[in-house]
């Protein structure tokens, strides 16, 4: 019973095995990763089959816990989710900028009026 193998792009393949994505890079051009292939015409992506990372010592196939398809999911989504925060984080600090402003310009407002209150009596 053969079974099929599993490819990855370098991305899912950095995030599998925890590393950077210029580590896959450098596997590949060393020769670490002989059986990579490219999709498409040209510079097309790249996929690495899963048995390479394992062969490379960059991926434990024993601390994987559950398909390889899952993992790389997750991993996806858990890289995005790192993103949204970051930006939640960032529009976080803006909104606090724009309320110190508000704030500024309501203590001007009341100043003003204030001057404009006593010279009219």
């Amino acid at each position: 019973m053969a079974s099929e193998t599993k490819y990855l792009s370098r991305k899912d393949a950095a995030a599998l095995c925890g590393v950077h994505y210029d580590t896959i890079r450098r596997a590949e051009k060393a020769g670490t990763l002989p059986n990579t292939r490219r999709v498409g015409q040209g510079e097309g992506a790249v996929e690495i089959p899963v048995s390479d990372l394992v062969a490379a010592g960059l991926l434990d196939p024993l601390s994987a816990e559950g398909p390889v398809e899952v993992i790389a999911q997750r991993t996806r989504v858990e890289r995005e989710l790192i993103e949204l925060r970051q930006e939640l984080a960032i529009e976080r600090e803006r909104t606090e900028q724009r309320e110190a402003q508000l704030d500024q310009a309501y203590s001007e407002i009341a100043f003003l009026r204030t001057l404009c209150t006593a010279r009219v009596a």
